[in-house]
């Protein structure tokens, strides 16, 4: 279904996820404008719009000079004290800002993203339909209130709306605040990797299957909540194990099941994905690891 036009605005473009974007964009035939608040590497046949969404303005200026037909809102901050920072409500006015000046530039397709760590976990595989529990931070309750704001908002102004819940995602030259980019700097400098939960599943996804899927979403007429992931569980012991036996440093990892606090098992069901919006994680486990591995840039 064609939505007008195929320009298309995107935030978070240089991020984890965001940077992934391009190839499948450009190859799905967007005409891309991505904002930023650094200077870009490169132009990568993209149109750069430096600025900062936290800005109204900006974004006001930013959506008449362009008038975008579709909008992908990736933009959100992982790193440090992210689940209790005050900078998740400012990320939630700038969600619903530029759906404001989408809408009145007229914009037609929007698509948004959350996390599963919207969902009240148990030992089931979760769902689109499982109940959440968005009170667990700061975090999780402003990605589901813009949600919940922007369903609304584009539910009468006659917007098409969808939002990807994102699982565990690995990519390449992650922080090394995060457990893969953790496991990469450690291993890669000799130096001991420690898994106190390695008995813990989780659902780990390539983030060039999640920016795919994403393009898929956005160029589809899918509407509502879509969970992003593999579907295929796994425990973080052999995860770590994973790496540590392609990288040869078996020998520095250590893996323990301490007692925690964290759900036994978080996977999710990927059927809304792969049977609606018609996208099937491309990439295994191992292949995604090789990828990382082959391109990896010791920090």
């Amino acid at each position: 279904m064609s939505y007008g036009n195929k320009r298309i605005l995107v935030t978070g473009m240089t991020g984890l996820i965001g940077k992934e974007l391009i190839e499948p964009l450009k190859n799905k035939g967007f005409e891309i404008y991505a904002i930023t608040i650094e200077e870009p590497s490169s132009d990568n046949g993209i149109f750069w719009i430096k600025g900062n969404l936290f800005d109204e303005n900006f974004i006001r200026t930013t959506m008449e000079k362009f008038k975008p037909s579709y909008l992908l809102n990736m933009a959100w901050t992982t790193v440090g004290d992210y689940l209790s920072s005050d900078i998740n409500y400012s990320f939630l006015i700038a969600g619903i800002n530029l759906l404001k000046y989408f809408h009145i530039y007229g914009g037609k397709r929007a698509i948004y993203v959350g996390t599963c760590f919207e969902y009240e976990f148990s030992t089931s595989t979760l769902s689109e339909t499982t109940p959440l529990n968005t009170n667990k931070s700061v975090y999780t309750f402003c990605k589901n209130k813009l949600n919940e704001c922007a369903e609304y908002f584009c539910k009468t102004h006659d917007i098409s709306y969808g939002y990807g819940r994102i699982f565990y995602v690995y990519g390449h030259n992650e922080d090394k605040s995060r457990l893969t980019g953790m496991i990469l700097h450690n291993l890669s400098n000799n130096q001991i990797v420690e898994i106190k939960n390695a008995d813990l599943i989780k659902d780990y996804i390539y983030s060039k299957d999640i920016a795919n899927a994403f393009v898929e979403f956005i160029d589809s007429s899918v509407e509502g909540i879509v969970n992003i992931c593999s579907g295929e569980p796994i425990t973080i012991g052999d995860y770590a194990s994973l790496i540590a036996k392609k990288m040869s440093k078996e020998n520095l990892l250590i893996l323990k099941n301490e007692p925690s606090t964290q759900p036994k098992s978080i996977v999710g069901d990927n059927s809304r994905l792969v049977n609606e919006v018609c996208y099937r994680p491309k990439y295994t486990l191992e292949q995604g690891i090789d990828e990382i591995l082959k391109n990896y840039q010791k920090v």
